[in-house]
């Protein structure tokens, strides 16, 4: 029977969910904090051990003592397992709504939180040696749980205190934001509010952040000592062919998540954006709300020269308290581009981390993400003029070219697709962010910095993707309860101190004036900018990217989401592609060494197909009919286009039902 994490709502990873031996709560070992290498026979979770703990050394206290004084457990209140409520709504109830048991009498169907004992044979031989010096009746036994309640005392001086109305004993509870308030406001304004919390379920995901925040308060990484992430510089002859370098990175990239590579001195792209003319929307983002996943709100309209204008002066008062190095008002627009080129952002990167893990000071900027090259224009030349080329190939480094490449199996797609194969440009200013996300399908990226400010990256390994996802949503639950797809959504931002405390690595790179950053498959990455500049960015693919995709398509199809295009059929026009090149060369059309990855990744999709075929005569579907394909070529979709378009997840067969 298969169980699902109490904490990240996903059943995903059967084999690393622990469920605790005393309320049966099921969380991925990836997701508490610290984790845990690997799931434990009988593991007790932290409300659960220390109420266990308490209640041993109470019992220790009370042999000690050789007293007839009764264990009572602290009450897990609010915060508890729904295993343990039917005892929750009596001790609860008791202090709340009615007065002290021990005032009152014990119903029969009430909860005792006590020892089931009464008293040990030493208190009660005591107890009839005082009934026979007082002359009195013989002494029965005595129900001590009924002086006892869930929250009183055991001492005479308690017992005085307890005799008061129960709302009086209700105000004696603290309430979950008098218990969180002090130490919430220290760590950040989204928990800020949960002051308000909708259900006891929320409620406890509160308290595991807590309990998550306080560890990583304990274990806290400075940024200068995150690693760099690697820097190459290719060759003239290495930087000729991009997909075959790029793709020999591609051992070390995924370990790493990114990597910078700068061309080659002797080549230059030229910049194709005339900045009065250049006229783009922008989004506003509050960075000191990127914990809260608020969505970014509409901007205005700007020309590049009016928002470089606007930027520039926003980020001067800024830079001036830091300390940083700026132009001065007035200076010459080389030697500003000049400070921009060279700006140290160290200070800068300590405050934006201050801004968005405390909440203070209140920043407001506006970034132009996500511009349209094809529609607005694009910083590389779309006819090839103005290009100061170091060789032939080296013109496949051209953003509109390098995803539609010969070598690369996105050129297969008959139409160009925003974001993917065409190329977006980002217009930035200080402190505006992109939040931790993979790209779509997990397909690898390359970003181009044109001119300005240096563009700071943060990355983790594609092996520590889940961990990654575990971590936001133990250190974010109530968000991730209330939208569990909110990592898709490009709007959650998480400190790297927090990540790496909580074992997942990550690096970090420092991206300047004309350099390329490349992220690889499943590799979670974000960032910000520390001033103005200009970026352009689009993705690409190569033969290891196959299998990342295939699993990507899976977990979409398990969210319900449609894919950017359809998986399986690019797979099969490459593979074709391939078998057209190497009859045209002379060779056996046969796949060879070097598409080992495209095989491997074919006998998959025939064993899945094979797999889903069964299951489709099991629920019976026995009518089968061939798929007309020479008609029409099957178009992938656009992103604009309805995501429940068809053609974007029937490749090689689909399912039909009569009317």
């Amino acid at each position: 029977m298969s169980q699902q994490c109490d904490l990240c709502l996903s059943d995903e990873d059967q084999d690393k969910i622990v469920s605790c031996h005393s309320c049966h709560l099921a969380i991925h070992v990836y997701c508490l904090c610290p984790t845990l290498p690997a799931p434990l026979p009988r593991w007790l979770c932290q409300e659960c051990a220390e109420r266990k703990a308490k209640a041993n050394a109470k019992k220790n206290l009370q042999r000690q003592q050789q007293t007839p004084t009764h264990v009572v457990p602290d009450v897990p209140g609010m915060f508890s397992h729904p295993n343990h409520l039917p005892t929750l709504r009596v001790s609860i109830a008791a202090v709340r709504s009615n007065p002290p048991m021990h005032q009152q009498g014990i119903q029969k169907n009430t909860t005792i939180l006590g020892n089931p004992q009464s008293t040990g044979s030493k208190s009660r031989i005591t107890e009839k040696k005082r009934a026979l010096k007082n002359k009195s009746a013989p002494v029965k036994k005595v129900k001590r749980c009924k002086k006892t309640s869930a929250l009183s005392g055991t001492g005479s001086g308690k017992r005085r205190k307890m005799r008061s109305t129960g709302s009086k004993a209700a105000s004696q509870v603290p309430s979950l934001a008098q218990q969180s308030s002090g130490f919430l406001s220290a760590v950040s304004p989204l928990l800020l509010e949960a002051s308000s919390l909708s259900s006891a379920a929320e409620e406890k995901l509160l308290r595991q952040a807590l309990e998550n925040s306080k560890v990583c308060s304990q274990v806290r990484v400075d940024l200068e000592d995150i690693p760099e992430a690697p820097v190459f510089r290719p060759t003239p002859e290495e930087f000729a062919d991009p997909i075959r370098y790029i793709r020999g990175l591609h051992p070390i990239g995924e370990k790493w998540g990114i990597v910078r590579v700068e061309p080659p001195k002797s080549w230059s792209p030229g910049f194709h954006i005339d900045s009065k003319k250049y006229r783009f929307n922008t989004r506003k983002q509050h960075v000191h709300k990127l914990q809260e996943a608020q969505g970014f709100d509409e901007g205005k309209s700007y020309t590049l020269s009016e928002y470089r204008d606007m930027a520039r002066a926003f980020e001067f008062p800024h830079l001036a308290s830091l300390g940083v190095k700026t132009a001065p008002p007035g200076a010459h627009e080389k030697d500003i581009e000049a400070a921009e080129k060279l700006r140290q952002i160290r200070n800068i990167e300590r405050r934006y981390w201050q801004i968005v893990t405390t909440g203070t000071p209140q920043v407001e900027v506006e970034y132009g993400n996500d511009v349209d090259s094809g529609e607005v224009g694009s910083g590389f030349s779309k006819e090839g003029k103005g290009e100061q080329l170091c060789n032939p190939g080296s013109q496949g480094w051209n953003l509109n070219k390098i995803a539609i490449l010969e070598d690369s199996p996105l050129c297969q797609l008959p139409k160009g697709i925003q974001g993917v194969t065409v190329p977006w440009v980002y217009c930035g200013m200080l402190f505006s962010s992109f939040c931790w996300h993979t790209e779509d399908n997990y397909l690898p990226s390359i970003n181009y910095l044109h001119k300005g400010a240096p563009k700071v990256w943060y990355a983790a390994p594609s092996q520590h993707a889940k961990g990654l996802e575990g971590v936001m949503k133990s250190n974010m639950p109530l968000l991730f309860h209330r939208e569990p797809d909110l990592m898709q959504k490009l709007v959650t931002m998480l400190d790297p101190s927090t990540l790496i405390a909580h074992g997942v690595p990550v690096c970090r790179g420092v991206q300047r004036e004309g350099t390329f950053v490349i992220t690889f498959p499943r590799g979670y990455h974000c960032g910000f900018n520390s001033g103005f500049n200009v970026a352009e960015a689009v993705n690409l693919a190569y033969d290891e990217w196959f299998p990342y995709g295939r699993q990507c398509v899976k977990r979409y199809r398990e969210r319900r989401r449609a894919s950017v295009f359809p998986h399986d059929w690019l797979l099969l026009r490459t593979v074709e592609q391939r078998h057209r090149k190497r009859l045209a060369e002379g060779k056996s059309g046969a796949l060879d060494a070097e598409d080992a990855m495209l095989r491997r990744e074919l006998r998959a999709l025939f064993e899945e197909e094979g797999r889903l075929r069964k299951k489709l005569k099991k629920a019976g579907v026995y009518n089968v009919e061939l798929m007309p394909t020479a008609a029409k070529e099957i178009d992938p979709p656009n992103k604009k286009q309805s995501p429940n378009a068809d053609n974007a997840t029937c490749a090689i067969n689909t399912v039909t039902f009569p009317i």
